[in-house]
């Protein structure tokens, strides 16, 4: 008796790797002949073994860290004005768009510079990697494609870690009980990548000449329309008339910014307005109702509506937490 037997293919499959896997070399039978597989094994020259934090500050412009050092290194990015750090016994200004790499076991401070309230991107990390050491210890001016990886870091932590990124001291990472897929393996990808490029650009044997071209971010015309909404973010500005202003179709505009932002340029317009109004909040020279009016909104309340939409916070439950962050 001959029994129809129905086989799963995934099941087959995955019997099958499993056979393979630790086979060096692979035979195949093709067309009569036998064909040889010999399989490569990836060199891996720089690997994050463990992330301790992942961090997005917004400081109040008086904002002072005392100091500290333990044996894990740790990236520093200044996202919005200038940070003054301490590195051991040096002390530099980190300026808007530059990045410091601190050694493990370096002794290391903050605070903002010239009473400004300021941003940044702060990651800590574990590698083993020799080559960390030829990009530490230096500002380093952060190219636009490096940026893109530290804004997709921070836009992974917030999907694996229900740890709060603004929060001053983390001891230790919390995990979501509902990841989206792969996300804490895509903050080391995205990491790995970042850091590999820093050193080929800017570690001792450098090559800038085989760096590869720059990504969609790098795009003039939208580097110039960026620059241009971020400079006129107390003004009110239509999408018809940044069509016009820079002799550009509706349509190329909208691709443009879903292709090389991932949102909308108003939608961008408006982060920007509510990245000024944050700014102006923690320098506490201006009351709600003239950050409101000085954004070119239409009455403080739907100021504060706009902005709990974009935070999920009150502005004045914003400020309540810049005051946390001092204590």
């Amino acid at each position: 008796m001959i029994r129809n037997v129905k086989y799963d293919l995934n099941f087959i499959l995955l019997v099958l790797l499993k056979f393979y896997k630790n086979c060096d070399i692979i035979n195949v039978e093709k067309g009569g002949r036998i064909l040889e597989y010999v399989k490569t094994v990836m060199n891996k020259v720089l690997n994050i073994t463990d992330i301790v934090s992942v961090h997005y500050f917004e400081y109040a412009k008086d904002f002072t860290y005392s100091g500290e050092f333990h044996d894990f290194w740790e990236l520093v990015y200044a996202d919005k004005e200038e940070l003054v750090i301490t590195a051991g016994a040096h002390e530099l200004i980190l300026a808007t768009g530059q990045l410091y790499l601190h050694r493990p076991m370096e002794f290391h401070n903050l605070r903002c510079s010239g009473g400004k309230a300021a941003n940044s991107v702060i990651v800590s990390f574990s590698s083993s990697c020799p080559q960390l050491f030829s990009i530490a210890g230096k500002a380093i001016t952060c190219p636009q494609k490096c940026k893109k990886f530290l804004a997709m870091i921070i836009a992974e932590a917030k999907t694996a870690f229900s740890s709060p990124l603004g929060e001053l001291y983390t001891p230790q990472l919390i995990r979501r009980e509902s990841q989206t897929f792969g996300a804490e393996q895509m903050i080391q990808l995205h990491l790995e990548e970042l850091l590999i490029r820093l050193i080929r650009e800017f570690g001792a044997s450098a090559h800038p000449d085989e760096i590869d071209a720059p990504d969609d971010l790098d795009n003039s015309r939208l580097a110039a329309v960026c620059k241009f909404l971020e400079a006129n973010v107390e003004k009110k500005i239509t999408f018809n008339e940044l069509c016009l202003h820079f002799s550009i179709s509706e349509s190329s505009l909208k691709k443009m910014f879903r292709e090389g932002i991932g949102s909308g340029a108003m939608d961008y317009y408006n982060r920007c307005k509510i990245d000024r109004a944050k700014q102006m909040i923690r320098e506490k020279d201006k009351n709600f109702t003239e950050i409101a009016d000085r954004l070119g909104y239409n009455s403080v309340q739907y100021f504060s509506r706009h902005f709990k939409q974009s935070t999920g916070m009150t502005p004045s439950q914003y400020a309540a937490s810049i005051e946390n962050m001092l204590q």
